[in-house]
């Protein structure tokens, strides 16, 4: 009896590792036909592995997505490139089934592979969608599939399905915006899809998504939602580009930045007051936004946007914003321009004489040729005011005869700066 029973065991044992060896040689078979795109021989092999050690690896998978895309494209008739079209989803819940924490998105890939082939099925694609972004979302980066499922979804709404309301409908597009936002911080590389992503769908949303439908959503749920950060940043996103002005912007932009102090939680309050004519409010925040800021190239551009747009007709505050842009960015062209053009609108009012106002200009030239050293591309625009101040600046022969060749003259009022003549005759 235990001969027997050893005998079996061996016999199993020995089937095992016969169906190790053949699968072994089909997947080198199917990845050799792989390697020079012979899609067509490669399919046999890689069924009897599929088949036969559907556990075997995870390329099992993603090498069966690619025969089956082949058998996709070069399908002769709408019937055959279908029936390829389910067989590929058959296979992405396979995916799931054998390695669920490497295809956790099959059932969005699975909505995907029907989209992108034209099969018209749409209540199985929102359906879906639906549960495949409910599960995982994180694990979408395509700008793509994104837009898809929002179509999906305000075509849904727009047929008047009555599990979708306006609130669920808001709700949908703030978390696909707020996602796609992340998408643009992680990966860079992709930004123009991702805000192609973002036009997208604010295009077709925008019947739906406006200041009225935003207001009323987010005055009804704020106060269950006032510790909670990633939704009211969210909600902020939405209402700033054109609801800032809205009583509910600025309850959002304070709860906001009372929960934690950060470049963004300040640049929204600082908006908000802008648009409540709080303008020292504005100035503090945007100053507190710019100060957190650690990317160098971002603080520069807040320190620009202070000088430029919060401190109209006040020099010296101008000045110092400006100066602190260029420390930071010396390439930042925009800056220089702002300052020569603002030191030359100040002539006729900070000039006592004309020898004065034609300093002044020359000022204006001086300042917008500073770029050069630092952005040698900044020429054409730095000729274009060079060109437009030249004409009313001291000439060399002014200069010599008020003995200032080689010297330098301070110009007073609230420009306070000192102007260096050269020397070269």
């Amino acid at each position: 009896m235990r001969v027997l029973f050893l005998t079996i065991v061996l016999l199993i044992q020995g089937i095992g590792n016969a169906q190790k060896i053949d699968c072994s040689i089909q997947i080198n078979e199917y990845q050799e036909f792989l390697s020079v795109r012979n899609f067509a021989d490669a399919k046999s092999p890689w069924e009897f592995v599929a088949k036969n050690c559907p556990k075997q690896s995870v390329s099992v998978y993603t090498d069966g997505i690619q025969i089956y895309q082949y058998q996709i494209e070069t399908a002769s008739t709408p019937e055959d490139k279908e029936k390829s079209v389910r067989e590929l989803m058959k296979l992405y819940d396979q995916f799931y089934k054998n390695f669920p924490e490497n295809a956790q998105d099959f059932e969005i890939k699975k909505a995907m592979a029907l989209v992108d082939n034209g099969i018209d099925s749409k209540d199985e694609i929102f359906a879906l969608f639906e549960n495949g972004f409910a599960k995982a979302a994180d694990k979408v980066t395509e700008g793509n599939t994104i837009f898809n499922y929002f179509k999906s979804y305000n075509e849904k709404f727009i047929a008047g399905d009555k599990k979708i309301s306006t609130e669920k409908y808001i709700e949908k597009y703030a978390q696909l915006n707020q996602l796609l936002n992340t998408l643009l911080v992680a990966n860079a590389s992709k930004s123009d899809e991702y805000q192609a992503t973002l036009k997208s769908l604010k295009s077709i949303s925008k019947e739906v998504i406006n200041c009225d439908n935003l207001s009323e959503y987010y005055e009804k749920n704020s106060a269950a939602n006032d510790q909670n950060q990633q939704w009211l940043e969210s909600g902020l996103e939405l209402l700033k580009p054109k609801c800032s002005n809205k009583p509910i912007f600025l309850a959002l932009a304070q709860k906001n930045y009372d929960l934690k102090k950060s470049v963004k939680s300040a640049e929204y309050l600082a908006i908000a007051s802008l648009k409540n004519r709080k303008s020292d409010d504005a100035r503090k925040y945007y100053e507190e936004s710019a100060t957190l800021e650690e990317n160098q190239i971002e603080k520069a551009q807040k320190y620009y946007y202070i000088g430029t747009s919060l401190y109209n007709n006040n020099l010296p505050k101008i000045k110092e914003y400006l100066s602190k842009s260029i420390a930071i960015d010396p390439k930042n062209t925009k800056a220089y321009v702002f300052l020569a053009e603002t030191y030359a609108n100040s002539a006729e009012r900070c000039g006592k004489n004309d020898f004065e106002k034609k300093a002044i200009y020359s000022l204006a030239v001086q300042t917008a040729k500073k770029v050069l050293f630092h952005e040698p591309k900044s020429a054409r625009i730095v000729e274009s005011i060079v060109a437009k101040y030249n004409a009313k600046a001291l000439a060399k022969d002014e200069i010599s005869k008020a003995k200032l060749t080689g010297k330098s003259y301070k110009i007073e009022c609230d420009i306070n700066e000192t102007i260096e003549f050269s020397s070269a005759k």
